[in-house]
């Protein structure tokens, strides 16, 4: 194995060269850059935070009331994509949630208790709201529960 491909190996988070993106995934990342830079600015500019789930889809009506979405799953997708997503689900896991819990609770848990560090590297903000609007999983009742 050449030095490179050992390095990369050794450490999965390693640089690797950016995949070519078309507009509109290239598009899609600046918002979503945008967003965590609103989310990291928020209580700075007296803005409110609501933690709350893709499915419920009331990313607009939380937008409307001049307050700024989190969405737990996407934050833990952006954590796998960067490769952070590993020792935040270890450290889920080191507080005593088993290794059959979903890994976006445990992802999402873990960055919480390893100071809500999310997926571009900044703080995200502690919820105003949290605001559960879909249960047809148990696991998202039991996952505001323990965001608490």
């Amino acid at each position: 194995m050449n030095p490179a491909a050992a390095s990369q190996a050794a450490d999965p988070a390693a640089v690797r060269p950016e995949p070519a993106k078309d507009r509109s995934q290239q598009r899609q990342k600046e918002m979503l850059a945008r967003h965590f830079e609103k989310l990291e600015r928020a209580h700075d500019e007296g803005r409110k935070v609501v933690y709350t789930f893709v499915p419920g889809n009331l990313t607009e009506l939380v937008g409307a009331l001049d307050m700024l979405p989190v969405l737990p799953e996407i934050n833990a997708l952006q954590s796998g994509m960067r490769g952070r997503s590993a020792r935040y689900i270890a450290e889920a896991e080191k507080a005593g949630h088993s290794e059959d819990v979903c890994t976006y609770v445990k992802c999402d848990i873990g960055m919480m208790r390893s100071g809500n560090i999310g997926p571009t590297g900044t703080k995200l903000p502690e919820p105003d709201l949290l605001l559960l609007s879909y249960t047809g999983c148990f696991t998202f009742m039991k996952w505001f529960e323990l965001l608490r």
